[in-house]
């Protein structure tokens, strides 16, 4: 039985889990080491469709910093990250910016916008 184990980044705890392809249950998937209900969520995501919000910075003319912190509004389907972080390592904007500012609208066709992550 093939099995992937992960940290489980639902809750605070943390929990080992331990997620094993079993085709006998709804899901197709078992998961074991989870303290709360939302491991077992979490561990069959993290197999079948792994995504992250996604961190990173763009340029920044006339600010006070070079470097703008940015961050994606929603999860991003890991086979994108690559992509976007060219894209965002090739953008670059002009202060002054507010938190929270739209930065790159619908990125990807993804329905997800990188937002500024602080003033500058």
């Amino acid at each position: 039985m093939n099995k992937t184990i992960k940290k489980c980044k639902a809750c605070p705890i943390g929990c080992k889990l331990i997620i094993s392809k079993d085709e006998s249950t709804t899901s197709g998937y078992v998961v074991e080491g989870n303290t709360c209900s939302k491991g077992i969520e979490f561990g069959i995501k993290e197999v079948t469709e792994p995504s992250r919000i996604l961190t990173g910075n763009v340029l920044l003319k006339n600010g006070i910093i070079q470097h703008l912190p940015v961050k994606t509004t929603g999860i991003v389907p890991k086979n994108k990250v690559e992509e976007i972080m060219k894209i965002l390592n090739s953008t670059e904007i002009s202060a002054p910016v507010k938190k929270g500012d739209i930065v790159i609208k619908n990125i990807l066709g993804l329905g997800i916008d990188v937002i500024a992550a602080r003033k500058a």
